[in-house]
């Protein structure tokens, strides 16, 4: 930690785009609690937001990012459109590449202090090559993705980067890994509607390993970011990794207690990687929208690790919340939503 110095910057009004959502109404609880005016912009009306002020609104409309950013001093850029097969690409283009360009003509012209961006760990996954203790030294591939989430998310954190020191704007990015938590709308629906279906079947052989991270945490990694971004910190227009800092497991042996919790049954049957690989080839063919894609099997089968250093050096980062508590969080929240057999 020779770099951190945490100078307890006031964040001052905050905005967070996209805040119904999983990461933006755990950044909006630990703000709010913490005193700090918060201000959301969603698509979607958020059913938790008592005390907090909302603007239902569009980030692909200049004017409405425009008006939600004026008086701000930190903005939280978490809206995006996530990975979905059945999503066409214009629209990621659209959101994740216009959207955030409007986030951020519209944070220079409000002269807002600090923008933090979302990203993620996929803009430096190369096809089917594994990664095992990836760092921010990592490269963005090569070849553009064919993934059209990936893509997109590379050229928004790119803008976001380029755009530190413009007009006194500084700015970062946080890649998460694979996220977790209360309001997980994408990793425990899916492997829980797989354990409810006839195709109940795990992928691979169960040694590829898997990085997760609790939403929380993820919100505390954003806070400690803005913290520390004013001028001269190592933070400003730099990227980063956030991590649980748990021992890395296979994508099935994660989501085994949560099952077994929920009274669903454990998959026991396998198919091997490259047998999974070829019939979800033929699945794309057959059904473009459907999910079982070669992306998904490969960020099943392949090692996808990374580590969370570079934050604790420049920031302090370290996860509040720890794996048991995570997980009884998020117990709570499945059965709230009547995730059970």
């Amino acid at each position: 930690m020779d770099n951190y110095r945490n100078n307890s910057v006031s964040l001052g009004p905050c905005l967070i785009t996209g805040g119904s959502g999983m990461l933006g109404t755990a950044l909006a609880a630990l703000l709010h609690k913490a005193g700090v005016p918060v201000r959301l912009l969603d698509i979607n009306a958020s059913g938790k937001t008592d005390g907090l002020e909302t603007i239902v609104g569009d980030i692909c409309d200049p004017d409405t990012v425009a008006r939600a950013c004026r008086g701000m001093e930190t903005v939280f850029h978490t809206a995006a459109a996530v990975w979905n097969p059945g999503t066409p690409p214009e629209t990621f283009d659209r959101v994740n590449v216009g959207g955030t360009r409007n986030v951020i003509e519209a944070c220079i012209a409000a002269s807002v202090r600090r923008l933090v961006f979302t990203s993620t760990m996929d803009v430096v996954v190369d096809g089917d090559l594994p990664i095992c203790g990836g760092d921010e030294t990592l490269p963005y591939p090569v070849k553009t993705p064919k993934d059209h989430y990936s893509r997109t998310k590379i050229i928004s954190e790119r803008d976001v980067i380029a755009a530190n020191g413009e007009s006194g704007l500084l700015t970062c990015s946080i890649r998460p890994v694979g996220m977790y938590g209360p309001g997980d709308r994408y990793h425990l629906p899916n492997i829980i509607a797989m354990a409810r279906s006839r195709f109940n079947i795990k992928l691979g052989d169960g040694s590829a390993r898997f990085s997760h991270v609790f939403s929380e945490n993820v919100a505390h990694g954003h806070i400690m970011a803005a913290e520390n971004l004013y001028p001269g910190s190592p933070v400003c227009g730099q990227c980063y990794f956030i991590t649980d800092n748990t021992p890395e497991k296979n994508l099935f042996s994660f989501m085994e207690p949560f099952l077994r919790k929920l009274g669903l049954p454990v998959p026991t049957l396998s198919i091997p990687y490259r047998l999974a690989y070829l019939l979800s080839a033929l699945a794309e063919l057959i059904d473009p929208k459907t999910k079982f894609t070669r992306f998904a099997v490969v960020q099943t089968c392949v090692d996808h690790t990374f580590v969370s250093a570079k934050a604790e050096r420049d920031f302090g980062y370290l996860p509040p919340v720890s794996e048991e508590e995570a997980f009884e969080k998020t117990m709570q929240w499945l059965r709230e939503e009547g995730y059970r057999a």
